[in-house]
């Protein structure tokens, strides 16, 4: 059996990173926890939790601190961890299974966040968290903030014919309720910044700094996504996106059209590249569903709530990024039931309030369609 080295990156984590550490300990060959000169105990707690901790010192540089975590882990794999999240139990099987693989470099582990101290959501996005440690490649990663796989790291990987493919390894990513605090946006502003500095015109980093500018009540933040609506629209006729971070300027083209600079991608354009491009998106189906339901155009929004439906039966959404999983249940529903109403389609949206009417959240809204409902039919 392959070894394995669960490798972390933390600052300032001193309540979580014990949990995170234990959740590996007996599965893992060994937990490599690199600290960035922390002003909290997370180095100690870390160490008393079964890791090996050294420091490293911070260049606002998560690509450069990724790879000297692990060019110190000395396992044969990589299982990369962050220090709110937590390896689940019922994930060992699966991750000695992926270990086992032949001709396999990685794997998308699935990601399920926590908000607060709610119960796990159903939702989960992936991300490629396990993989083989190779010392010829010099660089696995690229990116101060949000870094990803280098691409010649990959293309050399696949040359080898090793695949990169899904597993069913579950980590728990827990995280605090509420908007990113002033401090975190201006910090992320900076590394991104930074990162367009040394690189420009990157589209995925483009996308993201436009939207962290406007977390950041940043008007800036409009130019931005036009330079990047600009870069899309150029490239509408490939058959596929040039980056998964392209939904999320489609929902903001989408969230509101003729109020926001698209550039020259019109919302009718971003409708039809969100269809093409992210048809198993959920932030892009609900975006759609949501404008067409302010157009009152019933029959399309009713369209996309079905679809939204199919796919949280499924499973078989896009895991590339986070989303509110009620949009794929409930909320999803409830719109619902009010496009049919609003069709005056009575007995398909009884169908879907009564499903409602005892949940804590919407079940006064869904008593209130129902009874609206029933009233019309009678009515005709």
């Amino acid at each position: 059996m392959k070894s394995l080295s669960a490798c972390f990156l933390a600052r300032n984590e001193e309540s979580t990173i014990g949990r995170a550490v234990r959740s590996v300990v007996g599965v893992a060959d060994e937990v490599v926890v690199v600290d960035t000169h922390s002003d909290d105990r997370t180095a100690e707690v870390a160490a008393a939790a079964g890791a090996t901790v050294t420091q490293f010192t911070w260049g606002d540089d998560f690509a450069a601190g990724r790879d000297y975590t692990i060019r110190r882990a000395t396992g044969d794999w990589i299982l990369w961890m962050h220090g709110s999240e937590e390896l689940l139990p019922e994930s060992h099987a699966a991750l000695r299974d992926c270990l086992g693989r032949e001709n396999a470099f990685g794997f998308f582990v699935r990601i399920q966040t926590v908000v607060g101290d709610a119960q796990p959501q159903a939702a989960v996005t992936s991300d490629l968290r396990l993989f083989q440690k190779r010392t010829d490649l010099p660089q696995l990663f690229v990116g101060r903030l949000h870094p990803h796989f280098h691409p010649d790291a990959l293309d050399a990987v696949r040359r080898e014919g090793l695949e990169v493919t899904p597993c069913d390894v579950v980590l728990r990513h827990r995280v605090e309720a509420g908007r990113p605090s002033v401090s975190k946006l201006r910090f992320n502003l900076r590394l991104l910044e930074a990162e367009l500095h040394e690189r420009p015109g990157q589209l995925h980093y483009l996308i993201e700094y436009g939207r962290t500018l406007l977390l950041a009540e940043d008007d800036r933040g409009h130019d931005v996504l036009a330079q990047a609506a600009a870069q899309v629209a150029a490239l509408r006729d490939v058959p596929s996106p040039p980056s998964a971070k392209v939904q999320v300027l489609l929902e903001y083209v989408l969230g509101a059209p003729g109020q926001r600079p698209g550039g020259p991608l019109s919302y009718d354009g971003a409708r039809e590249l969100a269809l093409r491009w992210f048809p198993d998106s959920p932030n892009v189906l609900w975006a759609l569903a949501q404008q067409s339901f302010r157009r009152r155009d019933y029959a399309d929004a009713a369209e996309h709530l079905r679809r939204l439906l199919a796919l949280g039966r499924s499973g078989a959404y896009d895991r590339s990024h986070g989303f509110d999983p009620g949009i794929l249940g409930d909320e999803a529903l409830i719109n619902l039931g009010a496009c049919y109403l609003q069709m005056r389609r009575f007995d398909e949206a009884e169908a879907c309030l009564v499903q409602l009417v005892n949940n804590p959240r919407l079940g006064a809204q869904a008593q209130k369609f129902l009874e609206v409902a029933r009233k019309r039919r009678q009515q005709q």
